[in-house]
C-alpha cells in the first residue's frame, strides 16, 4: 500500500496492491472485500449505539467514506460492485476463474475521507485513528462468504492473514504507532515517508498524534513501545505492556512478533485490540483510573492471542476470543499480585453474572440487545465459564491445552467446533462443563 495523507482535509490517498491467493477449494469468479469506512458515510449506518451517538461524534456527526477510483488486474480494468446494508462490501469480477492455490493480482486506486468521530475509526483532538481503514479481503470458509457489515455491538471483524508492506508519507509533526515494524524512513523539512512491513497479521491500523510521548522497551526479542498523551503515566503503561507480553507469553506460549504497541486515543470505548498494536482511551491514563487502565491494556495485549495470531469470526462466534482474552485478563491479575486477586475478580464475575440479565454466552454479537447485555454474557460470564472448566480439569491440562490450540492454529482461523473438539480428544466433556452458561 502507498498511503499519502491530507492533513487539512482528513483524507488518504491510496493506491494498493494485492496478491490475492485462492485458499479455498472452489474455482472463484469473483471476490469480496470489506470496505468498512463506508459505514461512517450515514448517520443511519454508522456503527454506534444510538444513546453513544453524542459520545462518538463529540461535535455532531460527521462522514466518512471510502472512494474507489479504479480497480485493475495488470492494466485491465476489473468490473466491480458497491453492496451490503451499508454499502461496506466491494465485489470484484475476477473476468476469469481463479482456480484453488491460483493468484491473480488486483491493483485498486482510493482515497478515503476520515471521519471527526473518537470511535474506532476517525480524528479527534489528539489522534488520528486510522483503524478498519483499506478494502480487506472478505473471508470465505465452510459456511460460504462472509460479507457482514460493520455493526454497532462488538468487534464486527473476521480476517485471513497477510503480509503488508506499506509506505507512508504524512506530515513532519505526527508521530506514528502502527502494526507492523517501521523499517526505513525518510525525512524532509515537512514530510517523512515511512516504510513498514508487517508479516502474517489480519489486519493493518495505524495510529497519529503530534503529541505522543513515547516510551520503548522490550521483551526478549519484542521491541515495546507506548505512546502516551499523559507524560505522567508513560512508565507505567509501558511496565504493563511488558508484563502482559511477558505474562502471557510464559501462560499461553511466546510472542511471535518482533513489535508491540500501546497507544492512548481519542476513543471512548476503553480499549481496541489490532496486530502488534493496540488502541487505549486516553482518558484512562490518571492516577484515580490505573487499575482500570491497567486491566484494559492486559486485556488488549491477550488479544494477540486470542485475535490476533489465533483468528475467528468475532460476529457469530465472540465468545471464541472475548470469554477467553477477559479469562486470560484474570490470570494476568493471578500470576502478578497473587491468586487472591485472581479469585476476588472472579467473584465478582460471577455475582455480575447471577445478578443481572444474563443469557447464553454463545450467541452472535447481532443477537445482544446492547453492548451492555453483550459485555455482560460474552466477557463476564465467559470469562466465568472458563474458570469453571479450569476449576473442572485442574491447571496442568487447562494450561497444556491452551497451549495446544495455541500453538497448532496459529495465523488461522477457528470456529468453537475446533476448540471443542480439542479438549474433547483430551477426554473432557467441555459442553457438560459449559452447559450451564448456554
Amino acid at each position: 500500500m502507498d498511503i499519502i495523507l491530507d492533513d487539512e482535509s482528513k483524507r488518504l490517498l491510496c493506491n494498493q496492491n494485492i496478491e490475492y491467493v485462492n485458499n479455498t477449494d472452489t474455482t472463484l469468479e469473483k471476490v469480496y472485500f470489506h470496505i468498512y469506512p463506508n459505514a461512517f458515510s450515514k448517520k443511519e449506518f454508522a456503527p454506534f449505539e444510538k444513546d453513544e451517538m453524542e459520545k462518538a461524534y463529540p461535535n455532531g456527526f460527521n462522514e466518512g467514506y471510502i472512494d474507489i477510483k479504479n480497480i485493475l488486474n495488470n492494466d485491465k480494468k476489473l468490473e466491480y460492485k458497491i453492496k451490503g446494508d451499508k454499502y461496506d462490501v466491494l465485489e470484484v469480477n475476477l473476468g476469469r476463474q481463479l482456480k484453488p492455490n491460483e493468484k491473480i493480482s488486483i491493483d485498486l486506486k482510493y482515497n478515503i475521507k476520515i471521519p471527526n468521530s473518537v470511535g474506532r475509526f476517525g480524528y479527534g483532538d489528539n489522534t488520528i485513528n486510522i483503524t478498519n481503514w483499506f478494502p480487506i479481503a472478505c473471508v470465505y470458509d465452510e459456511r460460504g462468504w462472509n460479507l457482514k457489515s460493520y455493526e454497532s455491538v462488538g468487534d464486527p471483524f473476521y480476517s485471513e492473514t497477510s503480509d503488508f508492506n506499506v509506505k507512508m508519507l504524512v506530515p513532519k509533526k505526527y508521530k506514528v504507532g502502527s502494526s507492523g515494524k517501521i523499517i526505513n524512513q525518510k525525512n524532509d523539512k515537512e514530510k517523512v515517508m515511512y516504510e513498514i512491513q508487517a508479516k502474517r497479521v489480519r489486519d493493518f491500523a495505524f495510529i497519529l498524534s503530534d503529541k505522543f510521548d513515547i516510551k520503548t522497551d522490550s521483551f526478549k526479542n519484542v521491541s515495546i513501545s507506548t505512546y502516551n498523551l499523559n507524560k505522567d503515566l508513560s512508565e507505567l503503561s509501558t511496565k504493563i505492556a511488558k508484563d502482559s507480553i511477558e505474562i502471557f507469553s510464559s501462560l499461553f506460549g511466546e510472542y511471535p512478533y518482533d513489535t508491540y504497541s500501546v497507544v492512548a486515543s481519542d476513543f471512548y470505548i476503553g480499549g481496541m485490540e489490532y496486530p502488534n498494536l493496540v488502541m487505549i482511551d486516553q482518558s484512562l491514563y490518571n492516577e484515580k483510573n490505573k487499575f482500570l487502565l491497567e486491566y484494559v491494556i492486559a486485556h488488549e495485549t491477550a488479544h494477540q492471542w486470542w485475535y490476533s495470531v489465533i483468528g475467528n469470526d468475532e460476529i457469530s462466534e465472540p465468545w471464541l476470543d472475548e470469554a477467553l482474552t477477559e479469562y486470560s485478563t484474570i490470570l494476568y491479575f493471578e500470576k502478578k499480585y497473587g491468586a487472591e486477586v485472581g479469585e476476588k475478580l472472579i467473584k465478582t464475575m460471577e455475582i455480575q453474572s447471577k445478578n443481572y440479565k444474563s443469557e447464553n454466552i454463545f450467541k452472535p454479537s447481532t443477537q445482544y440487545e446492547n453492548s451492555a447485555e453483550y459485555s455482560l454474557n460474552v466477557y463476564t460470564k465467559g470469562a466465568v465459564a472458563f474458570n469453571e472448566i479450569r476449576k473442572k480439569v485442574g491447571d496442568k491440562l487447562f494450561f497444556e491445552t491452551l497451549q495446544e490450540y495455541y500453538n497448532k492454529y496459529m495465523y488461522e482461523n477457528v470456529n468453537g467446533a475446533k476448540f471443542v473438539e480439542l479438549w474433547n480428544k483430551k477426554g473432557v466433556d467441555i459442553d457438560k462443563i459449559v452447559s450451564e452458561y448456554k
